[in-house]
């Protein structure tokens, strides 16, 4: 797993966490699988907390309820470049980036959110055995 110059990615901790983590990620889904799931998902009040991408294109998410008020972007598959212009325009509006995956192949995802409920989303991650990302 490649770093981005300003963070150390999310982890996926090993022990007991990774059989739920396993369970509660959704399976990879290509690009046309994949915003529909979204799709489906937010109307159900669900939004991915974490996402990754594989080398070969697809992707899959950890969904969680936001509690109501809170904000977030989610941005998968994206350059580096991609990823450090959406990265500084949430910092600009006070948002905390809540997880990133960077792949073999240097494709970003990431999930930024509103600071309000950011404790929130991190203990649901920790649980999972997901790291939220460390600047460097």
């Amino acid at each position: 797993m490649k770093t981005s110059s300003a963070y150390i990615p999310s982890k996926l901790l090993p022990g007991e966490t990774e059989l739920l983590r396993q369970l509660s990620l959704t399976r990879w889904m290509s690009r046309d699988l994949m915003q529909a799931a979204c799709d489906f998902c937010r109307n159900l009040g669900l939004f991915p907390a974490y996402c990754q991408s594989s080398p070969d294109h697809l992707t899959r998410y950890l969904f969680w309820r936001l509690p109501q008020g809170g904000q977030t972007e989610v941005r998968s598959g994206r350059t580096k470049e991609k990823f450090e212009e959406f990265d500084r325009l949430n910092q600009e509006k006070g948002w905390k980036l809540l997880s990133l995956h960077i792949n073999e192949s240097d494709v970003y995802s990431a999930v930024w959110l509103s600071p309000e409920h950011f404790e929130t989303a991190q203990a649901f991650l920790k649980a999972h055995g997901i790291t939220v990302p460390e600047k460097q």
